[in-house]
């Protein structure tokens, strides 16, 4: 079978980057061959190598409208239409492409539902949450290219149960081509074996996006009360975005400098060590279409309190191998932290738990396959 993924970006890191080069690396295992398409500035196609070192294109998919530029966006689409059809024709053809895989849609990948009326491809749009459900709710409507994309594909895959079921308002003719595919870790990542154990530190951790959606505000006023109880710990936040300068002026104002750490984005290898040695991990949000950072959390064997939204309630059983708590509680979050905190037996329990669940559940062994077997059924 003969795969083309397409995103919208060449990254090495983050989470739709994680999904899209674990899935291609577990098809590449089970045999299959894979290229990789990035949307580019080029109106000429590109070969490139991805940053998860596949053969991949790029090419200018020119947007058929943009609200800021609409008279020069209908023009340039117009004008390189056909040239951009007949390169990507070129491509899948060239490659006798089985599967076109279109992952975080945008408006400029409609040009695969013309070629898909065309060419005996089938095509699977995979959604990851914040491109159809910004705010954790669909939209009121959609540009008109995403319309197309979606109803014209020959399957819809969701990161969760939850997250499905919310597209699938929208786009009901997708109600029975759709399923969830849970994401996943790589084990061997968070192996401990043969690798130093750090004594573990005083600390919560949270790793998210400083965004209004992932509620770290929530986080730090619950802080507030909990370090009341707990005075000896602290709380690093790791990652970067808008609401960071609110974050810190909120710190300020509840005057935990010197409790609280924002450690900005780190590499791979640093939120490694960071969560080996963190006592608690707490994701806090809003909205969560899955929950990546709370797997590698539990593959780290670490305690998790987290709350019940979107696809969060798919991994943590709640007293089982984790805490959930209603979200906009920042009382609630400080009791279940406190609560964890202050018990060691719960702690490794939970851990313990946590670590299982993923060993059985959410390794991209497992994911890997049901992308697989997605793909053989439509192709065949």
């Amino acid at each position: 079978m003969n795969v083309l993924i397409v995103v919208p970006w060449d990254q090495e890191f983050g989470g739709v980057a994680s999904v899209v080069g674990n899935v291609a690396r577990q098809l590449e295992l089970r045999g299959h061959r894979v290229w990789f398409f990035h949307p580019g500035e080029s109106n000429s196609l590109r070969e490139t190598r991805t940053k998860w070192n596949f053969p991949g294109y790029e090419l200018n998919l020119r947007n058929p409208f943009i609200s800021e530029h609409p008279v020069k966006s209908v023009l340039g689409f117009a004008f390189y239409f056909w040239s951009t059809v007949i390169q990507l024709r070129r491509v899948l053809a060239r490659h006798d492409i089985n599967i076109v895989n279109v992952h975080y849609p945008i408006d400029g990948c409609v040009y695969f539902s013309i070629l898909r009326r065309i060419m005996p491809f089938k095509l699977v749009v995979s959604v990851h949450g914040a491109d159809l459900l910004p705010q954790g709710v669909p939209q009121d409507t959609y540009p008109v290219p995403i319309k197309i994309l979606m109803n014209s594909a020959d399957w819809l895959v969701a990161p969760s149960q939850s997250t499905r079921e919310t597209v699938l308002t929208k786009f009901p003719r997708l109600q029975a081509k759709s399923s969830a595919i849970h994401n996943a870790v790589d084990m061997a990542e968070f192996d401990l074996r043969g690798r130093d154990h750090p004594e573990q530190g005083q600390y919560v951790l949270c790793v998210a996006l400083h965004q209004h959606r992932k509620a770290i505000d929530v986080l730090i006023k619950a802080f507030k009360q909990f370090n009341q109880a707990c005075p000896e710990a602290d709380l690093y936040l790791v990652g970067d975005g808008p609401s960071r300068s609110e974050l810190e002026n909120l710190v300020r104002q509840l005057g935990l400098e010197s409790r609280v750490k924002f450690l900005g984005l780190q590499g791979r290898a640093a939120v490694r060590t960071l969560l080996r040695e963190a006592s608690l991990v707490v994701l806090p949000s809003r909205v969560e279409p899955f929950g990546i950072a709370i797997l590698e959390a539990l593959a780290s064997r670490k305690p998790v309190v987290a709350t019940a939204v979107g696809g969060i309630p798919e991994i943590i059983n709640s007293g089982g191998n984790g805490i959930l708590v209603e979200p906009e509680r920042p009382d609630a979050l400080a009791e279940a932290m406190r609560l964890v905190w202050n018990d060691p037996a719960l702690s490794d329990r939970l851990a313990q738990a946590g670590y299982d669940t993923v060993v059985k559940r959410f390794q991209w062994e497992i994911a890997g396959s049901r992308y697989e077997s997605t793909f053989l059924n439509l192709v065949r």
